[in-house]
């Protein structure tokens, strides 16, 4: 059965196998061994604390095939920038007034801030060749969702991602190239290698521009794509979308794409997920599919698209014992489901 889980240590050769695969639009993937070992020790690390505020605690979700094969991972980050501050470039409109010559202009500008910092965030999402069930896709995106409807005093209340923006295939940015590189003296992969994906830190306050980009400055191709996503985001975009997630004022200080926020309370799996007992009846081949978590510990977190038959005025659920034993569950422990 297909799970999603906490990495763990062991996984580190396979993450690193899967890493060789990964496109460099997922500029958060960890691409190095010793950055997957840096992400699992920190993954590690969170699943160990009490925790009672988010802080910069990060986990790193794989997905894990029958074999037990590793197919695909996703992280999700307690608080963006923190420590420090998570910058995106704002869209704004600066008005301009002259009495004496009767001239008002509004103008469309780019600002540097910090408004979506401490937004809990999700990032890294990246699943392997040969994997083209959507359902797959689904469950490794939605398991964060699940982990944080479960756990939800280790997230804050507002959400964020950030999807690739649109470059050529030789991983040329229009966007990049007209603002970015002009303070890096350098293309938009090296950077993003050199920072590591980060958008929180202290280089970002050093070298990129302090004072608003007035977008009718911008080559025409350039404005024409700015907040527009490459075609390789479309299908975490469509899961996203379902879930609540909607573009907004910002977009992504490097390569200019979209960042959808949405809060806790508009996302379908953390709003539906419900605490269910589990139940031994039998469950119909027909029944519909549900995401479905166990509940415990952090580090045992595992969740699965299931079929499932929950009975919401007993709070009981029954579960096929497939799941039950990939969850390692038996009857009467308690999972979280929500509908698929």
């Amino acid at each position: 059965m297909w799970i999603t889980r906490p990495a763990r240590d062991a996984d580190a050769e396979k993450l690193l196998a899967i890493a060789a695969q990964a496109d460099p639009l997922v500029h958060t993937f960890p691409r190095d061994r010793a950055s997957i070992e840096d992400a699992i020790a920190r993954t590690n690390d969170a699943l160990s604390l009490q925790i009672d505020v988010p802080c910069d605690e990060y986990y790193l979700m794989v997905l894990e095939d029958p074999a037990g094969d590793l197919r695909g991972a996703a992280a999700i980050c307690s608080a963006a920038g923190s420590g420090g501050a998570f910058f995106v470039y704002r869209n704004d409109v600066i008005h301009h007034v002259s009495r004496d010559l009767k001239i008002t202009n509004s103008v469309h500008a780019l600002t540097l801030c910090s408004d979506l910092t401490h937004h809990s965030q999700l990032q890294g999402f990246f699943i392997g060749e040969g994997c083209d069930e959507s359902w797959a896709a689904s469950l490794l995106s939605r398991s964060r969702l699940m982990f944080a409807a479960r756990e939800r005093q280790r997230f804050g209340e507002d959400f964020v991602v950030s999807l690739a923006g649109c470059m050529d295939q030789d991983y040329q940015s229009p966007f990049w190239n007209a603002i970015g590189r002009k303070f890096f003296d350098m293309d938009l992969i090296s950077a993003e290698r050199m920072i590591r994906g980060a958008r929180n830190g202290t280089l970002i306050v050093e070298v990129m521009p302090h004072y608003p980009v007035y977008v009718p400055l911008l080559p025409n191709d350039v404005r024409a794509l700015m907040g527009q996503m490459h075609s390789e985001s479309n299908l975490p975009f469509e899961i996203l979308e379902k879930e609540g997630f909607r573009s907004d004022r910002y977009i992504d200080i490097f390569d200019g794409g979209p960042i959808l926020v949405a809060n806790a309370s508009q996302i379908r799996t953390i709003a539906e997920a419900r605490t269910y007992s589990i139940d031994a009846s039998e469950v119909a081949e027909t029944a519909e599919r549900y995401l479905v978590a166990n509940v415990g510990a952090p580090e045992a977190f595992r969740c699965v698209v299931s079929r499932a038959t929950p009975w919401i005025g007993d709070g009981y659920v029954a579960l096929p014992k497939e799941t039950l034993d990939a969850l390692c569950l038996s009857s009467n422990d308690s999972v979280i489901v929500a509908p698929m």
